[in-house]
């Protein structure tokens, strides 16, 4: 292997693990970023990439990071969606009540 070949592989493993490491903090664009550039270099790629079993694993942490947010999202919007149908319970309950008219009068 060239050391351009050698080259290229360490960056798509630099590239993975960053997008890791962005993962766990959130930092979605980041990743997609990361993911871009990993695969316009395994595209260009001539070689095998030796750490590939090594790249799978960090994929695979990835992945489930994503299924873990979008289940916490999910849960989210649920609550979300129960507290908006209760405050429009609450808002229609209050347009059919009639308040009484007050009068606050001061006297100096």
């Amino acid at each position: 292997m060239n050391s351009t070949g050698m080259k290229s592989q360490t960056d798509i493993v630099r590239l993975t693990q960053t997008a890791v490491e962005a993962a766990e903090r959130g930092q979605w664009d980041i990743v997609a970023q990361c993911y871009g550039e990993r695969g316009a270099l395994l595209a260009t790629s001539q070689t095998p990439i030796r750490e590939a079993s090594d790249l799978l694993k960090l994929d695979g942490q990835i992945r489930d990071r994503v299924h873990t947010v979008q289940a916490v999202l999910v849960s989210l919007l649920g609550e979300a969606t129960a507290t908006r149908q209760r405050l429009q319970g609450l808002h229609q309950r209050l347009e059919g009540q009639s308040l009484p008219f007050v009068t606050i009068s001061r006297t100096a």
